[in-house]
């Protein structure tokens, strides 16, 4: 086990312990992840989209005094995650990162994108690291295939250079300024399982070795999540026209992605067991990990102010109930109510089940098993 993976388990391990604990006396996990998204605005048209339906169509956006409420209000967290939409659409993203920063509430702010405007990536990563040089401030960039595959699943020509130069930007700023980091998600589907090697070993060739490259398989609430109770299952989550890859393609995509984390600088790494679990899930339908973080340690927010456990369930409330003060909602009478109705679903869903291996025993051995 190298330097790096040692210091990954140290962290697993000393934050397992740490949340077990917390549940014990307050009997639920301490929030630590939180979905925002911050827009329904999107200038891509990705066929495996999971939230199609409710994009570009005037779903409100929260407004700064309102994120500024929210911002103050919520616990102090590991992660934010900015999403949508494109979050890049918003001409105020500097306010909305400023807002996070100034409380010193979050540890790392995230944000997702397509990568479509490096320009404005590169300006809000210089002006956001001169203000806050102690909040972690990551870009994850979406890449779903060599240049024609993704083109073509993104609806875009010419994403897939405009992604590697945004990539390219962020990971040489990350170089001299502490805390700014870059990674790749590419969503594995019927188009691209071929490619996932070789697209992996084109981004070391093209951006750099120490690259986080993560994977997703393409989701659907229909086919991808089990046991949700009919009553609060979210009926509008997957994608118009896009399949998961072939059963049969199973044993190629685990070996691709076994061959990918031992290229990887670190090789313990709890998504790759996810990433092997969503395998077998897809296949039988059987759960592989408990689901112990939806509506706990993992929370979303819309764009309307509307707030679910998961992305899978409906949401439960909306933050206009409680003027916007999120600590409130996430301990009120309605987020209780919802936590007591998930207990026995389960999903494919990497920021719900990739995130709950890290909370198992099982999981922990498994990760450091893979650093041996």
């Amino acid at each position: 086990m190298n330097t790096i993976d040692r210091q990954i388990m140290g962290d697993l391990t000393k934050r397992f312990l740490e949340n077990r604990l917390a549940k014990a006396r307050a009997g639920i996990y301490p929030l630590a992840n939180l979905f925002f998204f911050i827009t329904m605005r999107c200038n891509a048209k990705c066929s495996h989209c999971f939230c199609w339906e409710d994009l570009n169509i005037g779903i409100p956006e929260p407004t700064l005094e309102q994120i500024d409420t929210m911002a103050r209000t919520i616990p102090k967290i590991r992660i934010l995650i900015l999403t949508g939409g494109e979050p890049m659409l918003r001409r105020d993203m500097p306010e909305i990162c400023d807002a996070f920063g100034k409380y010193g509430n979050v540890g790392e702010i995230k944000v997702n994108t397509n990568g479509l405007a490096p320009d404005k990536i590169e300006a809000l990563a210089t002006g956001f690291k001169a203000k806050y040089p102690e909040t972690a401030l990551n870009f994850q960039l979406s890449l779903d295939g060599l240049e024609a595959t993704h083109d073509r699943i993104r609806g875009i020509p010419g994403n897939f250079e405009k992604v590697i130069r945004s990539l390219q930007i962020i990971y040489e700023m990350g170089r001299t300024m502490p805390l700014l980091t870059t990674d790749v998600l590419t969503v594995i589907n019927a188009e691209n399982w071929h490619e996932l090697d070789e697209l992996n070993q084109t981004l070391h060739e093209r951006v750099g070795h120490g690259l986080n490259h993560g994977f997703e398989l393409v989701r659907d609430v229909r086919t991808t999540a089990w046991n949700i109770p009919e009553a609060i299952r979210e009926s509008g989550v997957g994608p118009k026209n896009m399949a998961a890859p072939p059963v049969e393609s199973f044993p190629k995509i685990a070996d691709a992605l076994r061959k990918i984390n031992n290229r990887a600088p670190f090789k313990a790494n709890p998504y790759i067991i996810h990433n092997l679990a969503q395998l077998k899930m897809l296949e039988n339908g059987k759960p592989q990990f408990k689901c112990r973080v939806a509506g706990q340690a993992v929370g979303v927010i819309y764009s309307n102010g509307d707030v679910a456990a998961c992305e899978f369930t409906k949401p439960f409330v909306n933050l206009a109930k409680y003027n916007h003060d999120f600590s409130a909602l996430w301990h009120g009478p309605e987020a209780t109510a919802r936590r007591t109705q998930i207990t026995g679903c389960h999903c494919i869903h990497g920021s719900f089940h990739g995130k709950a291996i890290e909370y198992s025993a099982l999981g922990l051995a498994k990760t450091a098993g893979l650093a041996l």
